[in-house]
């Protein structure tokens, strides 16, 4: 579940402060990672429903509405007069870095509809984002009475993981990043912290650094593929897209986590959404490398060891 606003990528050189730059390419997608997760899972044909704020009978509310159209995708769509369509405007230079811009409707954020019963008692994974706020809890907790796992993307909140403890305790997979401002720590060692408080399965992502998954006995490191990069932005989303596709189509853990790497590594070489075919990611993953790290056990609850 996420709000859907409408990005647009500006690849630019950043310049200093007063000063200027010319644009390179200005590309018009969709997100947030909820959004871009569900598009590209659509599109190698996993079922996929989105939950989406309603939008606004703005522009923006237009242009969303015809791209999720045409996607193929089933999402619940809503307008409503007097609000406006959340957008945010990222912009990307030529080191991969990325700044974005929000305008966040606050009506529209929190307007995110609850999944029915059915949906949820039919879902094989509930994908959940932080930053959608208490109100996501009570859909997390029918999750769990329906023994559907839940996916929890944290970002580089882990170090607030006393205070999200709400949502980490109906939480199966939580992923977290360290590659982000004032963004730490050993990824072994978090994923481990993770377990440690009941998560079955801890997803590490580190930008150039690749990954690192720890799931019960198992620690292991995907290095990334080697690409130029041109736009960072939704290579978390596009991440947590690979895994999920892996989780459903119920392959072993190392597998999901190269076949995620090299999804988010080829985004990271396209301007906008990355349009790529299931065999071209597959292709890359196998090439990718996998470091395994030492064994240590956890003293909290396990998680659930695969190996």
């Amino acid at each position: 579940m996420l709000r859907v606003p409408n990005p647009l990528h500006a690849g630019l050189d950043f310049p200093a402060q007063n000063g200027g730059a010319p644009i390179n390419q200005i590309v018009d997608t969709l997100g947030d990672d909820a959004a871009i997760i569900a598009i590209t899972l659509a599109r190698w044909d996993v079922p996929v429903t989105l939950l989406s704020n309603p939008l606004g009978d703005d522009d923006y509310g237009s242009r969303v509405s015809k791209q999720l159209k045409t996607s193929g995708l089933e999402a619940s769509l809503s307008v409503v007069q007097g609000i406006s369509t959340p957008i945010e405007v990222g912009v990307v230079d030529s080191t991969g870095s990325r700044t974005y811009f929000q305008q966040r409707d606050s009506e529209a954020v929190e307007s995110i509809p609850a999944p029915g019963d059915s949906q949820l008692s039919d879902a094989r994974m509930l994908y959940v984002d932080w930053y959608d706020g208490a109100k996501i809890l009570e859909t997390m907790e029918r999750a769990q009475a329906y023994e559907v796992p839940v996916f929890l993307n944290l970002e580089s909140r882990y170090s607030d993981a006393p205070n999200l403890a709400d949502l980490l305790r109906f939480t199966t997979v939580c992923q977290v990043s360290i590659d982000e401002p004032d963004a730490s720590g050993d990824p072994f060692t978090i994923g481990q912290d993770l377990l440690d408080v009941g998560i079955g399965t801890a997803l590490v992502t580190m930008g150039a650094r690749g990954c690192a998954v720890v799931q019960g006995s198992q620690r292991f490191q995907i290095r990334p593929p080697d690409v130029r990069v041109i736009d960072g932005y939704g290579a978390g989303a596009s991440f947590s897209a690979g895994m999920i596709y892996g989780f459903q189509a119920g392959w072993p853990l190392e597998h999901c986590a190269r076949f995620a790497t090299a999804l988010a590594g080829i985004s990271c070489g396209i301007a906008g959404q990355a349009l790529v075919t299931f065999d071209a990611v597959e292709k890359i993953a196998e090439g990718l490398t996998t470091e395994r790290a030492a064994k240590r056990p956890s003293w909290g609850m396990p998680g659930t060891d695969t190996s």
